[in-house]
C-alpha cells in the first residue's frame, strides 16, 4: 500500500515538473518572438578590407571594401583609417555602403590615409521625430555589412602586391555603449597581368543630377533615368576600369522629350575588345517636378502646373526658374515685386494663377481686374470694413485706369482714393494719383483736431487784439502823465 502511494506521488512530480518545464520553454519562445534576440553591444566586431578581383595589372581599378563582420545598431563611427602602398596605387574615390546609406558619412584623403566617419542621421531627431535619440532605430544586422569602398588606381609599371589595410579603427557606438572593435588583417591584391589590358568595361558610371536604374554594375549595359524638362543635356561621368581604355560618349546633348539613348562605348587597351552601356535618359514633357507642391501659411496645399501658353500674365513679369518648398519650378517674376506668378491647383477649384510670396509664405489668386500691382506688393480691391468710416468729404466714386476700374471714394478736390489690401494681408487707405498713375498710403486728416485748432487760434486773435488795444491805451496814459509832469501847464492867475 505504502509503495503504490510513492509511486502516486513519483507520477504527481513528474507532471509538475514537466508541466513547469513546458511552461518555461513556452514563456522563453513567447519573449523571443516579442523581443528577438540581439547582438550584445559589447561583442566584438571586425573590420576588414576585402577585394575579390582577378587578373590585375597596371592601370587598371582596384576597388576595396572595407567590411564589418556584423553591425549592431551602430549609431556612429570611426575615425576609421584605411592605408594601402601608395607606391603602387593611387586613390581615386570612394563610396558609402548601400545598407548605411541613411547615415551621414565624411571622408578625407590626406598623405596616402583616407579617414571616413559616420553617424546615423536618425539619430538628429530620434526615430519618432521627437529629438530624443533611439538607437533601436539604427540599422541592425548580424551578417557582414559595406562600410564603404575605395577605388584605387594601378600605378603604370608596378609590379608584385599592392597591399592595404585598417591601421585605425575609432570607436563604435550603439546608443550609448561602445562596441569592441578589432581590426582584421591586411589584404595584398597580386598585379599579375604585363601586357595589354583586354578589359572593356567601366567601374563607375554617374549622370548629374539625376540617378540610375538600377544600380551601377560593370557587367550591367542598360540604364535609365529621368530628368526635367528644362533640361537639354546631360552631363555623363565613367571612370574606365583600365586606365587606357578609350571612351566614346553620344547622344547627351539636344535631348528631345521622352526617349533619349545616351550611349558610351568603351574600347579595351588592346584595341579588339569593346563594350557599349546604354543610359536611357527620359526627358519628361513637364516642366514641373513629380508630385511637386507648397503649402501656404494656413497650411492649405497646392500642386504646381506647367503654365499654358496661352495664359497671360501682368506686364514686366519674365519668365525664370526658382526653388520652392524643394522643387525647381518655372515662375514669373518682376524686378522689385517680391511676390512670384505661379500655375498652381488647389484641389478644389479649376487651375489658374497665383501670386506666392516665399517670406510670408502667402497665396493670392490673380484677379486681374480686381488687382493692382505696386512697386513692392501686390494690392487688390477690397470692401471697407464696418469699423472703418469714412470721412463724409469723400463720395463713393469709381476710375477708370485704363487697364482696371478702381472702386473708392473722391473728394469735392478730386481726390481718389480706394481700400484695398496687399499680399500679406494688411489692409489700408490708398491714395491714386490720376495724373501719374502712382499709389501712396492715404491719411486722413483728424478734422476735430483742425477744428479745434481754428478756434483756438480765433480765441487767442481777440484775445491779442484786446492786449494790444489795452496796452496801446496803457501806453498812451503813462505818457501822458509823464509829459505833464515834465512839462507842467502855468496856473492862472
Amino acid at each position: 500500500m505504502v509503495r503504490t502511494d510513492n509511486r502516486k506521488i513519483l507520477s504527481a512530480f513528474a507532471k509538475a515538473g514537466a508541466a513547469l518545464l513546458a511552461l518555461v520553454f513556452v514563456s522563453v519562445f513567447c519573449f523571443t518572438c516579442i523581443y528577438p534576440l540581439k547582438v550584445n553591444a559589447d561583442s566584438e566586431v571586425i573590420i576588414y578590407a576585402n577585394n575579390n578581383q582577378t587578373n590585375i595589372g597596371p592601370g587598371d581599378i582596384i576597388k576595396i571594401d572595407v567590411l564589418a563582420s556584423s553591425f549592431p545598431g551602430i549609431t556612429e563611427f570611426g575615425p576609421v583609417e584605411f592605408s594601402f602602398d601608395t607606391e603602387k596605387a593611387e586613390y581615386v574615390s570612394y563610396e558609402i555602403g548601400k545598407d548605411i546609406s541613411n547615415y551621414y558619412v565624411s571622408g578625407t584623403f590626406k598623405e596616402g590615409v583616407l579617414t571616413i566617419t559616420g553617424r546615423d542621421q536618425m539619430m538628429n531627431t530620434g526615430a519618432d521625430g521627437s529629438g530624443d535619440e533611439d538607437s533601436s532605430a539604427s540599422f541592425y544586422s548580424d551578417d557582414q555589412v559595406v562600410l564603404f569602398s575605395v577605388a584605387l588606381r594601378v600605378i603604370p609599371g608596378s609590379t608584385g602586391d599592392v597591399n592595404a589595410w585598417i591601421n585605425k579603427t575609432g570607436s563604435f557606438m550603439a546608443g550609448d555603449k561602445n562596441v569592441s572593435i578589432r581590426s582584421g588583417s591586411r589584404i595584398s591584391v597580386p598585379i599579375k597581368r604585363s601586357g595589354l589590358s583586354s578589359d572593356a568595361t567601366i567601374s563607375s558610371l554617374k549622370i548629374r543630377g539625376t540617378s540610375i536604374s538600377p544600380d551601377f554594375n560593370p557587367n550591367i549595359t542598360e540604364y535609365t533615368c529621368s530628368v526635367e524638362r528644362s533640361v537639354t543635356e546631360v552631363q555623363v561621368s565613367v571612370l574606365t576600369s583600365n586606365l587606357w581604355a578609350a571612351v566614346v560618349i553620344g547622344g547627351n546633348q539636344r535631348l528631345n522629350t521622352g526617349d533619349n539613348a545616351v550611349t558610351i562605348d568603351v574600347t579595351a587597351q588592346d584595341g579588339i575588345n569593346h563594350m557599349r552601356y546604354t543610359v536611357h535618359v527620359i526627358r519628361r514633357e513637364s516642366n514641373i517636378p513629380e508630385d511637386s507642391s507648397l503649402v501656404d501659411l494656413d497650411g492649405k496645399t497646392y500642386t504646381f502646373l506647367d503654365i499654358p501658353e496661352a495664359v497671360s500674365v501682368p506686364d514686366g513679369f519674365y519668365l525664370t526658374t526658382k526653388n520652392i518648398n524643394g522643387f525647381s519650378v518655372p515662375v514669373y517674376v518682376k524686378d522689385g515685386v517680391a511676390s512670384m506668378i505661379l500655375y498652381l491647383y488647389d484641389g478644389t477649384q479649376a487651375p489658374g494663377l497665383y501670386f506666392y510670396n516665399s517670406e510670408t509664405k502667402t497665396v493670392i489668386q490673380y484677379d486681374s481686374d480686381n488687382m493692382l500691382i505696386k512697386d513692392s506688393a501686390i494690392l487688390r480691391m477690397t470692401e471697407v470694413p464696418a469699423d472703418v468710416i469714412v470721412p463724409d468729404e469723400f463720395k463713393p466714386a469709381t476710375f477708370d485706369t485704363g487697364t482696371i476700374i478702381l472702386n473708392g471714394f473722391e473728394n469735392d478736390d478730386g481726390d481718389f482714393i480706394c481700400y484695398l489690401s496687399d499680399d500679406s494681408g494688411n489692409k489700408d487707405f490708398y491714395y491714386y494719383d490720376k495724373s501719374t498713375g502712382s499709389l501712396s498710403r492715404y491719411r486722413f486728416a483728424d478734422k476735430k483736431a483742425e477744428l479745434l485748432y481754428s478756434y483756438l487760434f480765433d480765441v487767442f486773435l481777440v484775445i491779442a487784439i484786446i492786449e494790444a488795444v489795452i496796452i496801446t491805451i496803457a501806453v498812451y496814459i503813462i505818457r501822458r502823465l509823464v509829459s505833464d509832469r515834465t512839462n507842467p501847464r502855468p496856473k492862472r492867475v
